[in-house]
């Protein structure tokens, strides 16, 4: 853990620690996602989960256990699907559900949401819309680059409001190339080798300018979960399924190494702060219109 602790250390004190609560395999993501809360309670750390109504339907106690933790619950939406393909009909009458749900087993409404797949992309520019009607305070949707999986170049890549008035925290990304990379999550932090993540998180850092910047991280259930057997899954390839499934081994150290002295807080917790001074991004294109993403994450 040291040594990961180490590659983090150009990143400011103060992030968020965020977990995408998700079913996989054999109902397996409780386990898993009880680990990261014990990790997180060890480190004295409070961060944002967000889950999927399918989750919060099957495994109520679960929604519960992470709320009583002290932890921020929010909203992965009410189905595992790629914005775009849901239409604003479709999305807001999921999510009247999804939210009323997880109001129900925490006792307060949940005021953040993140996409599936980072799928807020042109092709669902409707989408801030719906969430602020229905009462949300903050999206964390936007993955602001192009990429193979789902992306929007151009957004801004801090923190921004939409013109209906809702919250944008957009994906850290950091350049590599040509491309900006999610580095700080998901198969980014378990396959990138040390030295190539190292000079990532210096980058960003960089790039920053001295300010504290909007940080957070991501990780899902499956991303630890080494005890899994390998499956096909229904929203990858057979090469996407099999990269999804290998070296989960790493995930754990770098998470422990990126709490390491740093103090981690949740979304809500943050929100003042992270509000302030948002610009407002207007996106030159019309709802409905742009590119859908492959269905990988």
């Amino acid at each position: 853990m040291a040594r990961a602790a180490r590659r983090f250390a150009p990143l400011p004190g103060l992030f968020t620690f965020t977990v995408d609560v998700e079913p996989h395999g054999a109902d397996r993501a409780g386990g898993e996602t009880r680990r990261l809360l014990a990790l997180l309670a060890e480190a004295g750390a409070h961060g944002t989960f967000f889950v999927l109504d399918e989750v919060a339907r099957t495994d109520p106690g679960l929604v519960k256990d992470i709320a009583r933790a002290g932890h921020e619950v929010a909203s992965h939406g009410h189905a595992h699907r790629h914005l775009a393909e849901e239409g604003p009909a479709r999305f807001r009458a999921g999510m009247v559900v999804a939210r009323d749900r997880l109001g129900q087993l925490t006792g307060a409404a949940p005021v953040g949401f993140r996409a599936p797949y980072f799928s807020l992309t042109p092709a669902a520019a409707w989408a801030p819309e719906v969430l602020a009607e229905l009462g949300f305070a903050y999206s964390s949707s936007v993955l602001p680059a192009w990429n193979p999986l789902a992306g929007w170049p151009g957004a801004p890549r801090q923190p921004f409001r939409w013109p209906c008035g809702l919250l944008e925290l957009p994906v850290p990304v950091a350049r590599f190339g040509p491309w900006h990379l999610p580095f700080l999550g998901g198969m980014y932090l378990r396959w990138l080798p040390p030295w190539r993540l190292r000079s990532l998180v210096r980058r960003w850092a960089a790039d920053q300018r001295g300010a504290e910047g909007a940080l957070w991280s991501y990780c899902h259930p499956y991303d630890l979960d080494e005890a899994a057997a390998l499956e096909r899954r229904a929203d990858a390839s057979r090469l996407a399924s099999l990269m999804l499934w290998l070296n989960r081994g790493p995930t754990l150290p770098r998470l422990s190494g990126l709490l390491a002295g740093r103090r981690s807080e949740s979304f809500a917790a943050r929100l003042p702060g992270l509000a302030a001074g948002a610009p407002v991004f207007a996106p030159p294109v019309a709802p409905g219109l742009g590119t859908a993403a492959a269905p990988a994450e």
